[in-house]
């Protein structure tokens, strides 16, 4: 999908490179029961948090054509959320509008015009495709999201600390009061007998 993209947008991707060398396009996507998202970003490097991201989704159920395997259904499914996203992106990445290049690359959504803020039916694929725009970079949230997952090795390494020092501490009590015990005559001191000295 992302070769498929890069190529069909190359002379409006080489504008943008022009101020932003380093960005690119990558997808995503998830198929349920009854429908297939596709998340198409335009991305400008690990070091930008800015992305444009079209989110691409339409119905999906499996079978409904006797006459098409559902695999072929499913590629053609797929076929036209690219198509629906990638018509977004074309329409700002024309090499012959600076100005629409720029705001895709720099400003914020609001800026854009005629951007599908809102789910927006687009009937001329087929099947029909729900597209949305969004500046966000899904990308990055998977990083930070995995990030956030980690267990931080500081603080393993103090709670592992924290175990042996509670577990060194509950055994030290315990032969303190055994002692205690075995010096008052009420029991022994774990070793088989009381101290004797």
């Amino acid at each position: 999908v992302e070769q498929t993209v890069t190529q069909a947008m190359l002379k409006g991707l080489e504008e943008i490179k022009k101020t932003h060398p380093v960005s690119e396009f990558y997808a995503d996507g998830a198929i349920f029961s009854d429908e297939v998202v596709l998340t198409l970003t335009l991305s400008h490097g690990a070091q930008n948090l800015s992305a444009t991201t079209v989110h691409a989704s339409t119905d999906y159920e499996p079978g409904a054509d006797p006459t098409i395997s559902p695999g072929v259904a499913l590629e053609k499914i797929l076929g036209a959320c690219v198509d629906a996203a990638s018509a977004i992106f074309d329409y700002y990445l024309d090499p012959k509008s600076p100005i629409k290049i720029a705001q895709i690359a720099d400003h914020s959504l609001g800026s854009l015009e005629e951007a599908p803020f809102d789910w927006t039916l687009i009937e001329k694929t087929q099947p029909p495709v729900w597209v949305k725009m969004y500046k966000t970079n899904p990308k990055l949230e998977s990083l930070a999201d995995d990030w956030l997952n980690k267990p931080d090795p500081e603080f393993v390494k103090q709670s592992e600390s924290s175990v042996v020092t509670f577990e060194a501490e509950e055994f030290l009590e315990e032969r303190l009061e055994a002692i205690k015990k075995a010096r008052d005559g009420g029991g022994s001191s774990g070793h088989g007998g009381p101290i004797r000295h």
